[in-house]
């Protein structure tokens, strides 16, 4: 449970020095930075700028802040370790999950400073992942990054369980994609289990959907009930 500073305490190895709670105004910048540290290794941002890792790095900071964090339908969780930001983790409700055409639009001028040449294989990424958005209420999360020097001690785990916990309270499903193949393991066991993947940008990437603790059948099978019916 929260304390009354909105903390949460952490989950993992070092549980002790770990805090878990909702990003303040002030930490945009600097959880920017957390994010796009986390995400210069990441196989599809790599795609997307021919393997360069800083300009990996330095794109997937601006592009969060621009399409992510900013957004006031975002619900963003930190990892505050030893006075550190360490982590990040957000979350956004659906329907607001995927850009609309006319948000789109209005941050095209601003994403093509970020991206440049990157920017249509970026939008080819985002349209064909935007197809595998379930249709129906659930909690969309991503990106969920941990600085490197902190990476190995639970925090991306923390994180994780911290906001699964307040999304089985509401009793809400969650759904994520991810193109690295340790994360699926450590997904599963949330209890998230894949139920789609594609190739997107010669990357294979994983669409995982978990249940709140309150059952509900993944939206594959759903589906699958209906036609049969």
């Amino acid at each position: 449970m929260n304390d009354r500073s909105g903390r949460r305490p952490g989950r993992g190895p070092d549980a002790g020095s770990l805090a878990v709670r909702q990003m303040s105004p002030g930490e945009l910048g600097a959880t920017c930075q957390v994010l796009g540290l986390a995400f210069a290794d990441n196989p599809s941002t790599l795609a997307n700028v021919h393997g360069d890792r800083d300009k990996a790095r330095r794109t997937t900071e601006r592009a969060v802040r621009v399409v992510k964090l900013r957004s006031r339908y975002s619900h963003v969780l930190v990892a505050e370790q030893e006075g550190r930001l360490a982590g990040v983790l957000n979350a956004v409700q659906w329907p607001h999950c995927q850009l609309r055409a006319w948000e789109k639009f209005k941050t095209a001028p601003t994403m093509i400073a970020v991206m440049g040449s990157a920017l249509p294989r970026a939008f080819a990424m985002m349209n064909a992942r935007a197809k595998h958005d379930p249709r129906e209420a659930h909690w969309h999360i991503g990106p969920v990054g941990v600085h490197p020097g902190h990476q190995g001690r639970g925090i991306g785990k923390a994180l994780l369980g911290s906001f699964l916990d307040m999304a089985d309270e509401q009793g809400c499903p969650a759904f994520l994609e991810t193109d690295v193949d340790k994360n699926v393991a450590l997904y599963q066991k949330f209890s998230f289990m894949v139920i789609a993947q594609q190739d997107i940008i010669g990357i294979n990437t994983r669409f995982m959907w978990r249940a709140p603790k309150r059952h509900q059948a993944p939206p594959a099978a759903r589906y699958e009930r209906r036609q049969r019916s």
